[in-house]
């Protein structure tokens, strides 16, 4: 699957899905719909998370912050 495929993450659908720090990096979170993306193949993943970073979306420390800012 092709990156643009999720390029939703970083441009309409950037307000809802944001970053949660994780002791094992990054987890892309819907913080409106309180669920995580989970993408099976971690070549991928790491390739839109750098995106979603260079884009902006914003970074949390914790999912309890992500979740509390709706």
């Amino acid at each position: 699957m092709s990156i643009e495929n999720y390029s939703y993450l970083w441009n309409e659908k950037k307000a809802d899905f944001v970053l949660v720090k994780t002791d094992f990096g990054y987890g892309i979170v819907d913080k409106k719909e309180q669920s995580m993306l989970l993408i099976s193949d971690e070549e991928l993943e790491q390739k839109i998370i750098s995106k979603m970073l260079e884009n902006g979306n914003k970074v949390y420390d914790n999912i309890n912050q992500a979740y509390s800012d709706v």
